[in-house]
């Protein structure tokens, strides 16, 4: 069996993290629709690397999808983010 799983770059991540952190207000559990972080990334309705990405944030704690199909930055990935920006 064929896997075509591409890594995930961290130039998308950060840029979904600072979506997430833009339209949420940068607050944990403020959920944000997959259109308005497509367009908040200047990406296409729907793309299927929003998808993947925001599962990869999902994975490593950092955001979470609503049970409403919404995802929300964690109080980890809120956290992550502040030290990130202090750094």
């Amino acid at each position: 069996m064929f896997c075509d799983h591409r890594p995930v770059s961290r130039r998308d991540i950060a840029h979904l993290m600072d979506a997430l952190w833009d339209l949420s207000g940068g607050k944990a559990d403020v959920g944000v629709a997959v259109a308005d972080i497509d367009e908040a990334t200047g990406r296409g309705h729907g793309d299927m690397r929003t998808a993947l990405n925001l599962a990869s944030l999902r994975d490593d704690g950092r955001a979470a999808e609503l049970e409403d199909g919404r995802w929300a930055l964690t109080s980890y990935g809120v956290a992550w983010l502040k030290e990130d920006r202090s750094l």
